[in-house]
């Protein structure tokens, strides 16, 4: 019988999450248009909302596969969104761009992104 001790379940959670935020870091590399369409109509929002709506990541992540899928690619089709970049992409979004301050709400990470809020 395998047993595991609590601290044992701790350091695989770390590594767990440490392998998610590289996903997202290779994805992101390789799919820049990702992030401009998701700036893109993170703007938008903002221009018809106010310059303080806010709006949830994953209402904006479904609306970029509709725009991802219109766009003209190769035979491979659009980027394929992982639901488990949404978190990364908006802390991304929040810090690097001017005028999306606090458009999303972020939830406490027990492990430290690299990205977003150091308060977080």
């Amino acid at each position: 019988m395998l047993v595991i001790r609590p601290d044992q379940q701790l350091e695989l959670a770390f590594i767990a999450r440490g392998k998610l935020e590289q996903s997202f870091w290779d994805f992101h590399e390789l799919n820049p248009t990702v992030y401009e369409t998701l700036r893109d109509l993170a703007f938008e929002w903002r221009r018809h909302r106010g310059e303080n709506a806010k709006l949830g990541i994953k209402a904006l992540f479904e609306r970029a596969r509709w725009e991802l899928a219109l766009m003209r690619y190769s035979d491979e089709g659009p980027p394929k969104l992982n639901n488990n970049h949404t978190a990364f992409y908006a802390r991304l979004l929040m810090e690097q761009e001017p005028g999306l301050e606090g458009m999303f709400r972020l939830r406490n990470q027990r492990i430290k992104a690299t990205i977003g809020p150091s308060k977080l």
